[in-house]
């Protein structure tokens, strides 16, 4: 056997080891044998405790438990937007011209969460037809869809 293998041997038994959790997980080998050099602590090679850590407040949330950013981004992007509105039918509303953060909030916009709610459909890629409408929840839909 050449001698130039010996060394390929090794890191294959030491990788098998390390890899598959031979007698015991990763983290137990390298919490035993902290020396060897494929189970050294990341953050003390690259060296990151000077590194200031970001703190994020914690997002606020809107209704149906969506975020608020996600409304305050509809509600910036409805500013200057002019939505054509009609209602076909009792009970039915179309919207289009509603701006993209605002599709994706179709189904809350009305203020119902759930299953419970009036059905959305999408009638085109700034289309919003929503059917089995109560008067309150045309109500809030309006009110939102006019940035309210």
């Amino acid at each position: 056997m050449p001698f130039e293998i010996i060394p390929l041997i090794v890191d294959a038994v030491e990788g098998a080891v390390l890899g598959s959790g031979i007698g015991g997980s990763v983290a137990e080998y390298c919490n035993n044998n902290p020396h060897v050099a494929r189970c050294a602590n990341k953050r003390d090679i690259l060296n990151t405790e000077g590194i200031p850590r970001m703190q994020f407040a914690r997002q606020d949330t809107g209704p149906c438990n969506v975020p608020q950013y996600n409304f305050d981004l509809c509600h910036d992007q409805l500013a200057g937007v002019h939505i054509d509105s009609s209602i076909p039918a009792p009970g039915e509303a179309r919207f289009d011209g509603v701006p993209p953060a605002c599709m994706v909030l179709a189904t809350t916009l009305t203020g119902a969460c759930g299953a419970s709610g009036p059905g959305v459909f999408p009638c085109g890629s700034a289309c919003l037809y929503y059917t089995q409408l109560t008067d309150e929840e045309l109500a809030t839909l309006s009110s939102a869809i006019k940035g309210k």
